[in-house]
């Protein structure tokens, strides 16, 4: 059972589902536009090895990228999950409640920020997921 209040936790369900939306498209949209590149390469609209190499180089990236995409969907899809679930809003590690500066801020965050801290510094980095 979380302790966010039904409008606070109505309010990071709707920015959730909205940030979903986005990130939804934007993965379709580069979807599309890798195999745009692809398709053009095959053609043969590259003219030469360097423009080749730039497009290749090019295309990487925007793979890249929907990596990063991707794995915010996913962590979004969890965090809703978690919504419906009861489980939102308490810390993955120790079950304390996260407070809603944070999730508002970060909602898809899955611990309190001293859980997240110390998970940081033994595996290093953050949580790979962008704020909202």
């Amino acid at each position: 059972m979380t302790d966010l209040t039904p409008s606070e936790l109505r309010k990071l369900t709707d920015k959730l589902t909205h940030r979903r939306g986005e990130v939804a498209a934007m993965i379709r949209a580069g979807a599309a536009s890798a195999g745009h590149d692809s398709l053009r390469r095959m053609g043969g609209e590259v003219g030469d090895l360097g423009d080749e190499s730039t497009a290749l180089q090019q295309t990487d990236l925007n793979l890249a990228e929907m990596e990063g995409e991707v794995r915010e969907l996913r962590a979004i899809d969890q965090a809703l999950e978690r919504i419906k679930e009861g489980t939102y809003g308490h810390c993955a590690d120790c079950g304390c409640p996260i407070p809603y500066a944070r999730l508002d801020a970060y909602p898809t965050a899955e611990r309190c920020t001293p859980c997240q801290t110390r998970h940081e510094q033994v595996y290093g980095g953050r949580d790979v997921t962008p704020s909202l």
